[in-house]
């Protein structure tokens, strides 16, 4: 039999409420500000890409063009296409190496050794530092064809010299993003990898599970939703790559590296073409959505059947 509502149970349910009226009270300043510095721009750039809209030609107007802008982009410019292809191989590059790298370092730096604290440290300020500087610092002193000390290396193994910006330029890019984005993928590995009981690594030794099964079979699976979250979270930021390219190769040679958000750049600075810009940033939106969420299901599924294996 049901315990009838006594007014001590009325008194906590409505203090309840209250509590929950004044937490959302208090949120909603912050929630008010993080739409109108995120969704505002969005909506206006989603505005911009209907119309026809050229700084350097006030004669054409300000006109409305319905969905040209996005039609032209898909079907007709050749660049955008190539930006797009360019955008997935490096972003998918970059996102692989920087995960392989970061895992290996995340194992090292999870075993017990003297200074351990200060080579995490050292090992996480990659991270910190802003991509144009990390362009600048590589161009000059790593990859230089004359004095880089890539080329220092390579030459005394006894190759030929190379410009590796002009001949290789993707591989140059994804090296310098790997170098950087390798220690954030360290650090949530390294979280995920602390948050494994010893129990079930000493389980796993007793039942004659070498370092390969059980990295395999233990680590590995157990690590799936912190390698999904690393691998979400650097898709999200890497295909927003911009600040190596602009430093390193300026989009080229050619189109060789030009990147969707570079295109944007390109578009809007060179073009002066508010339109045809805000439609290929409305279009980068739309395609980083559909592959983040279809990452996240493929990883998914692929961790699952890790555990139930």
């Amino acid at each position: 039999m049901a315990r009838p509502a006594t007014q001590v149970d009325a008194g906590r349910w409505a203090f309840l409420r209250s509590q929950r009226t004044a937490s959302i009270a208090l949120l909603l300043p912050a929630l008010a500000y993080l739409a109108l510095m995120t969704q505002a721009p969005f909506v206006l750039t989603l505005w911009y890409s209907f119309h026809r809209w050229i700084l350097t030609s006030p004669e054409l107007g300000h006109a409305w063009i319905g969905i040209d802008n996005v039609r032209y982009e898909l079907t007709e410019d050749p660049i955008f296409r190539t930006a797009i292809v360019n955008t997935l191989e490096i972003t998918a590059a970059i996102v692989g190496g920087s995960l392989v790298i970061g895992l290996a370092l995340a194992l090292l730096l999870n075993r017990s050794f003297p200074l351990r604290g200060v080579a995490r440290s050292l090992m996480i300020a990659p991270f910190f530092v802003m991509p144009t500087v990390n362009a600048v610092v590589q161009k000059n002193l790593f990859l230089n064809p004359i004095f880089g000390l890539v080329n220092w290396v390579w030459t005394s193994l006894g190759f030929h010299r190379i410009d590796w910006l002009a001949v290789h330029p993707k591989f140059s890019i994804i090296s310098m993003a790997v170098w950087q984005w390798a220690p954030f993928m360290m650090l949530i590995l390294l979280a995920g990898l602390q948050g494994i009981s010893d129990e079930v690594r000493e389980a796993a030794r007793i039942d004659g599970a070498g370092p390969v099964t059980e990295f395999r079979r233990i680590t590995l699976p157990l690590l799936g939703p912190y390698v999904e979250l690393a691998v979400l979270l650097g898709m999200i930021y890497i295909l927003q790559l911009f600040g190596e390219i602009f430093v390193a190769t300026q989009g080229g040679p050619g189109t060789e590296t030009t990147t969707i958000p570079y295109y944007v750049y390109q578009t809007i600075s060179q073009a002066n073409d508010v339109g045809t810009s805000s439609a290929q940033g409305v279009l980068a939106i739309v395609f980083s959505s559909i592959i983040a969420a279809l990452l996240l299901r493929l990883l998914t599924r692929t961790f699952r059947k890790g555990l139930t294996a």
